[in-house]
């Protein structure tokens, strides 16, 4: 008879050197009435010395041994919450102890952000791993490391920046606290958990993962994954009929595909076809889908799969909203921009007249699976507008990312693209917003960043009738508007607008737009989703990775960067 293992007793922090776990473990602590083991304190006592000094008296391989005794130590204690040192989870034998009666839980945020924090805390020459590139070091270890913090049971955003610093990041502890109260049970007692926590070898996890702490949305990004769909279901747990919604030209290139693989697995389904474009994207088309739905008679634990590009994500999303006041949806994206950017985090809507995405919900998709073999058949100008989302996400969080994509242009923008740097690009890409949706999953705060070029960029595509520029090509030449408005208000140099200017142009993308008139852009700004109080809300840079909201803008500055975007 196998004997039981004992039940969770503790609740261990993984993450980065910096990322905030004794804030948090201090506050977990209190709240649960346990004691708080730093591992990096037990060192301390033990030895007399901080572990920055003992790294470099000894060594690093030495501090590790000494860190190894001090988890083994620390797991001794329950219940317990354990904040662990930044390297210490890469350890197989101290993962393993961790996880006999430990809910882990690894605390995630850029190393920009970490870097931010770390630099303005009172113990900052006390990280001697980080030295003095503390941002640059601190991306290396986040590569190094990521792979075996993916070993976790719990991922817990925490790149909130509200508050002073120091501040406890309460949505954290509220989110581990949920979970070790809900869900902690079962997260520590799935099949073959400690055997994976001490394999040497790197986790094996979704590309991104989007947890709101309510509803998780895991992201498949790789080659095949059309062929993988229904093993994807199961997983999910999804059943019933699937109720697939793509456009035509989607359909003919990839429709045969996901029929083979829904029928082999002998999966029903029924499928509705709208034509391409962003006309598609209106109340009367999702009253046809909701006639179509009605007669097919949809039941709630059907599933919608948005098949497509950013228009029928958003479109199909937006009905399975509001059909039967909400349908399991999977998001099934075929284009460079809906795997970065529309397919992930929840936001679903349709347009009006007066403005793009003007009627819409939040409703996080159960899952998103993208098959980036789809990009092969894509129109070279529909290719290149999707890395406009891509280059955003690196301007406002990720500044190698976006020296990876000016170091690799030719062989992303080539005719037969590299797979596998597309596939890593594209990964990188989905979890800096991952990250941030599920920091901020509603648009509260920090989520605002990802508008970053929008408030421009969605004006143009209005005062166009959605005709003249693609949804990418309108975020170049907003961005390119609000690196403008950022150096004329002194926020950025000239030296990083010309960096967004040659890294667009790189890719194809404009840096002016042409076909509209300046005053129908203007009034289309007005009717931005993130006026507030009749102010407008700009997206604007500090520097690079570094992105701040503000409203006070003047109008006039607007105008003139405005006009002198528009070629007569």
């Amino acid at each position: 008879m196998t004997p039981s293992r004992p039940a969770a007793q503790q609740i261990v922090l993984v993450g980065l050197s910096g990322v905030g776990k004794s804030t948090v473990g201090r506050a977990l602590a209190e709240r649960l009435g346990w004691p708080l083991i730093d591992t990096d304190d037990a060192v301390t006592r033990r030895e007399g010395k901080t572990p920055a000094q003992l790294i470099t008296e000894r060594g690093e391989t030495a501090f590790r041994q000494l860190e190894e005794r001090a988890v083994a130590e620390a797991v001794r204690t329950a219940p317990a919450v354990i904040a662990t040192g930044g390297g210490a989870f890469m350890s197989a034998r101290s993962r393993r102890a961790l996880g006999e009666r430990g809910l882990i839980c690894y605390l995630d945020a850029t190393p920009g952000e970490i870097a931010r924090r770390v630099q303005g805390a009172p113990d900052a020459q006390e990280r001697p791993l980080l030295g003095r590139e503390l941002q640059s070091r601190l991306y290396e270890l986040d590569d190094e490391r990521r792979p075996f913090y993916n070993h976790a049971d719990l991922w817990v955003p925490v790149q909130e920046r509200a508050g002073a610093a120091g501040a406890v990041p309460e949505a954290a502890v509220a989110r581990i606290v949920r979970a070790w109260v809900t869900d902690g049970p079962r997260l520590v007692s799935q099949p073959s958990r400690l055997e994976r926590l001490g394999d040497a070898a790197p986790a094996r996890v979704p590309a991104a993962i989007v947890d709101t702490g309510e509803e998780r949305c895991p992201i498949w990004i790789g080659a095949g994954e059309l062929e993988r769909l229904p093993e994807r279901l199961r997983m999910l747990g999804l059943g019933g009929t699937v109720f697939l919604i793509s456009d035509s030209t989607v359909m003919e290139a990839h429709g045969q595909r996901v029929a083979r693989a829904l029928a082999a697995a002998g999966i029903a389904g029924a499928s509705y076809i709208v034509p391409p474009g962003e006309s598609s994207k209106s109340l009367r088309v999702a009253g046809e889908l909701y006639t179509w739905l009605a007669e097919r008679r949809a039941e709630r634990s059907d599933l919608v799969l948005a098949f497509g590009g950013g228009v029928v994500g958003d479109l199909a999303g937006y009905v399975a909203a509001s059909y039967l006041r909400g349908m399991p949806l999977v998001q099934l994206p075929t284009t460079v921009l809906a795997m970065n950017d529309a397919a992930i985090g929840g936001k679903v809507a349709v347009d009006l007249p007066a403005g793009k995405n003007l009627v819409g919900a939040f409703h996080q998709p159960r899952a998103v699976i993208a098959d980036i073999s789809t990009l092969r058949t894509l129109p070279r100008r529909a290719y290149l507008e999707g890395f406009a989302e891509v280059i955003k996400h690196a301007l406002i969080l990720d500044p190698p990312l976006l020296g990876e994509l000016e170091r690799h242009v030719a062989r992303l923008t080539a005719d037969d693209p590299d797979p596998e740097l597309l596939a890593c690009v594209t990964a990188r890409s989905a979890r800096l917003k991952a990250l941030i949706v599920s920091s901020d999953p509603y648009e509260h705060g920090l989520r605002a960043i990802l508008n970053y070029g929008h408030t421009v960029g969605h004006a143009l595509e209005t005062a166009g009738a959605y005709r003249h520029h693609l949804h990418g090509e309108a975020v170049a030449v907003g961005m390119m508007a609000a690196a403008r408005i950022a150096e004329r208000m002194g926020l950025i140099d000239e030296a990083l607008v010309q960096r967004h200017s040659e890294v667009l142009r790189a890719y194809g993308l404009p840096l002016a737009a042409s076909g509209v008139r300046p005053e129908a852009v203007l009034a289309a700004m007005r009717l931005d989703k993130k006026v507030q109080a009749g102010r407008q809300r700009f997206v604007l840079l500090d520097d690079a990775g570094r992105a701040t909201v503000r409203d006070d803008v003047p109008a006039a500055l607007v105008e003139d960067v405005v006009r002198g975007l528009i070629e007569p």
